[in-house]
């Protein structure tokens, strides 16, 4: 039985997404644990909603902060940022796109700012030739988002494994989606 409170946010992460109006009841079913437990981790919907928020804007700041530790931007750095894409795909899916659905009103400041860094990142990336510099940054970032988002939603849904979300999104942000 889960009773950690992350162990708890991962499983909901991936159920919200797919049914944002989720009953507490049907979370705790999905994480494996009796309502009471999720109650005693979430005392009401709105808090494990902000926990899902926070978890996800912590997860981005943090594969953020790595990649913005360096002093030159390196194709690593964007492969390690690709490899992390999962926060960013939550981001898009629950938190930054529709902020009002999750009920996350609140880490809309937050997830903008997330979203800034990601643009700084691809701007850094763009100057050091390694993204498409006839794009803008934001529309770059955008994509990156989007991809990773239909990535992650693939992966769940079984049409693609873990590695290959990865690889397709390298390959579609590196080489386009024509031969």
């Amino acid at each position: 039985m889960r009773t950690d409170a992350t162990e708890v946010l991962e499983s909901a992460i991936p159920f919200l997404s797919k049914d944002r109006a989720a009953s507490m009841q049907a979370v705790a079913a999905r994480a494996g644990i009796s309502r009471a437990t999720l109650v005693r981790l979430f005392p009401t919907r709105q808090h494990l909603l902000q926990a899902v928020a926070n978890k996800i804007l912590d997860d981005c700041e943090a594969a953020l902060s790595r990649s913005e530790g360096e002093a030159l931007i390196a194709p690593r750095v964007l492969d390690e940022l690709i490899a992390d894409y999962k926060p960013f795909a939550q981001l898009w899916n629950l938190v930054y796109v529709e902020p009002e659905v999750l009920g996350a009103d609140q880490a809309s400041d937050r997830a903008s700012m997330v979203f800034r860094r990601t643009v700084s990142l691809v701007e850094r990336a763009q100057k050091a030739g390694l993204l498409r510099s006839d794009m803008p940054a934001p529309w770059l970032a955008s994509t990156f988002c989007s991809i990773a988002e239909t990535a992650w939603e693939l992966t769940l849904e079984g049409h693609m494994g873990a590695r290959q979300a990865t690889d397709f999104i390298q390959g579609i942000l590196r080489h386009g989606a024509f031969a």
